[in-house]
């Protein structure tokens, strides 16, 4: 009876985690990423998988581990997107803390129990990450340490998500690096109240405007200098070629919703830099276009002739750039629409 009574005990104060798995088509990695979650130095865990109207083999995969082993909780629902799957599975979750992977990357085997270690009382605990290409892998550190990030200090993690300023604006690449909500383990009453909104409706960066919208809550987090994460980046799929007509209207809404996290005038700053980097993402968007290419760079000059790309790009200091950037920048604000459509295909061609 004393054995038991510590062993109850020993359960009541262990920290349940509820690690959240959207699954949409990915019958060819979907028991890796499994893997590495039943396979965890610590098991007092629930995984809760969301198929999304996958028409391959993954739901069946999903059942088959979940016959095995009864912390992976399968819901399914027909496809709506990755924002309504997570979302349901933050319905279902039961833990005291919450981690996103998605269902074609993984993580380490001793991930959750280092980060319950080192989070403390802090409400976020996140961690560097590694991109997983076909032939090689490269880690990406977030910061050059292990640190604790005061509340003062989540204010300028929440800025960063929402935009870079000074001297960040020198690897626009970098953008988005911070907002990921994988590669994080959360505290789960910080999430309350925050849902992801579809990107029918945004477009892209779900991620990172689901974390400006947390980090105004965080008072502390950890951030633990280990490549715990795999980022599988040579899954890229046929989705991230298609032209989306769209993309322009969907990022004005997503910088509303970005504007209604900002708060100062430095976020501010931050948020108009964001805007002025998207002509990047968008200029790639309209390579794709089966229109000719006078109607790609007269799509071009339209949305950089928009108001609010003409503030940002008003504000947008480019002293701060390499000189490759700079050159595009330039471009931008000054409205040198062909030269500028130029520089896009150039880009297109490198990556």
């Amino acid at each position: 009876m004393v054995d038991q009574f510590l062993s109850e005990q020993a359960i009541m104060n262990t920290p349940l985690v509820s690690i959240i798995i959207p699954v949409y088509n990915t019958e060819k990695y979907i028991s890796e990423c499994l893997n590495s979650l039943t396979q965890q130095s610590y098991i007092h865990i629930e995984i809760i998988a969301v198929d999304d109207g996958s028409t391959d083999n993954s739901l069946k995969i999903l059942n088959d581990i979940s016959a095995k082993d009864n912390r992976l909780k399968v819901f399914t629902q027909p496809n709506q997107g990755v924002s309504a799957a997570r979302n349901l599975a933050l319905s279902k979750a039961t833990g005291e803390y919450i981690m996103f992977v998605d269902a074609d990357d993984w993580i380490d085997p001793h991930t959750i129990e280092e980060c319950l270690q080192e989070i403390g009382d802090a409400d976020v605990c996140f961690f560097a990450y590694i991109r997983e290409f076909t032939n090689h892998s490269l880690p990406k550190p977030l910061f050059p340490q292990t640190q604790i990030f005061t509340a003062e200090a989540c204010k300028q993690l929440q800025r960063r998500m929402i935009g870079p300023i000074g001297k960040e604006l020198a690897n626009p690449g970098m953008l988005d690096s911070l907002g990921t909500i994988w590669g994080k383990l959360y505290r789960t009453e910080i999430l309350n109240g925050t849902e992801f909104i579809d990107l029918k409706v945004i477009g892209t960066a779900e991620d990172s405007l689901f974390n400006c919208n947390v980090f105004r809550k965080v008072q502390k987090a950890v951030y633990i200098n280990k490549a715990f994460y795999h980022y599988r980046k040579f899954n890229s799929g046929a989705e991230t070629k298609k032209y989306k007509p769209q993309l322009s209207q969907q990022w004005n809404r997503l910088f509303d919703y970005m504007k209604a996290t900002v708060t100062d005038e430095i976020s501010q700053k931050a948020l108009h830099n964001r805007i002025a980097l998207s002509i990047i993402g968008l200029g790639l968007n309209e390579c794709l276009s089966p229109d000719r290419l006078k109607k790609k760079t007269d799509k071009i000059a339209e949305i950089i002739n928009q108001p609010h790309y003409r503030e940002a790009y008003k504000e947008l200091d480019l002293t701060l750039f390499p000189i490759h950037w700079k050159v595009f920048f330039f471009a931008a604000k000054h409205n040198m629409n062909r030269v500028l459509m130029l520089l896009i295909l150039c880009i297109k061609k490198i990556i």
